[in-house]
C-alpha cells in the first residue's frame, strides 16, 4: 500500500460516516474513491448530473446552490469538512436538482455508487448511517420549510443558536460570508446587517468580524 492510498484509507476510517466499516471493506471503498481537489469557486456538481456515487468533503467548503434562469443563486446548504452531499440522488438513482460549488479550495472525494450500496449490504452499521444521514438532511430541509413562515430575526436567532449547539460553545464562528449566510436564510445581505446590529444593540449578541458571541442565550431562544 503506498503513502497516498494509505493516507486516503486512514481519512475514511476516522470519518463518521465510515468508521464502522472493516479493514476488507474499507480497502474495497479505496479502490473506488477518487480524490479531487477543487478549486475556489468552481462547480463539482451540476444540476442534472447523474447520480454516480457520494462526495465526502475532507477539507474547505461547498454551498449547495439552486439557480435561476437569470443566473441568481438560492443556497440551500453551507457544507464543510467531515460532512457529504449527493447521498439522496445516489441512494433514489435521481438526477442532482441542485448545484454543488466551492467557496474556497478544498478536497473533496468522490466515492461510486455501487460500492457504497455494496458496503451497505453487508455492514448494518453503516447502512443505518446512512439512513440516519438522509433522515438528519430531511429533518433540516422541513425545519427550512418551517421557518418560511417566520421573521427574518427569528431565522436569525435560530440559525446561530443551532450553529451554538454545534460548536458547544457560546463563542462562534460564521462558517461563510454574510453575503451567502444571506442568501442560506432567504435575506437579502442588507438585512442581514441591519439584524445582527439590532441584535447586538439590544445585547444579545457581540460582534467582531466573522466572529460571534451569544451573550444573552434564553433572550435569543425566546426569539427563535
Amino acid at each position: 500500500m503506498n503513502n497516498s492510498t494509505h493516507t486516503l484509507k486512514k481519512t475514511l476510517a476516522d470519518s463518521w460516516l465510515f468508521r464502522m466499516l472493516d479493514d476488507e471493506q474499507l480497502d474495497q471503498m479505496v479502490s473506488h474513491t477518487c480524490v479531487l481537489p477543487v478549486s475556489q469557486n468552481m462547480c463539482v456538481v451540476k444540476q442534472g448530473d447523474a447520480p454516480e456515487g457520494t462526495y465526502w468533503i475532507v477539507s474547505g467548503q461547498v454551498k449547495i446552490v439552486l439557480q435561476s434562469k437569470k443566473g441568481g443563486e438560492k443556497t440551500l446548504e453551507i457544507l464543510g469538512p467531515n460532512t457529504c452531499f449527493g447521498l439522496g440522488e445516489m441512494l433514489l438513482n435521481r438526477p442532482h436538482l441542485a448545484f454543488a460549488k466551492t467557496t474556497t479550495d478544498s478536497l473533496i472525494l468522490h466515492i461510486d455508487r455501487d460500492a457504497m450500496l455494496q458496503a451497505a449490504k453487508m455492514n448494518f452499521g453503516f447502512a443505518r448511517e446512512l439512513m440516519t444521514c438522509v433522515g438528519r438532511q430531511f429533518y433540516g430541509l422541513v425545519r427550512d420549510i418551517k421557518s418560511y413562515s417566520q421573521t427574518a430575526k427569528q431565522r436569525l436567532a435560530g440559525y446561530l443558536l443551532r450553529q451554538s449547539l454545534r460548536e458547544a460553545s457560546d463563542d462562534i464562528e460564521l462558517v461563510a460570508n454574510k453575503s451567502l449566510i444571506a442568501s442560506r436564510l432567504s435575506l437579502t445581505p442588507e438585512t442581514l446587517s441591519r439584524l445582527f446590529h439590532d441584535l447586538a444593540q439590544e445585547g444579545m449578541i457581540s460582534i467582531s468580524g466573522r466572529q460571534i458571541r451569544i451573550l444573552d442565550i434564553e433572550k435569543m431562544s425566546l426569539i427563535a
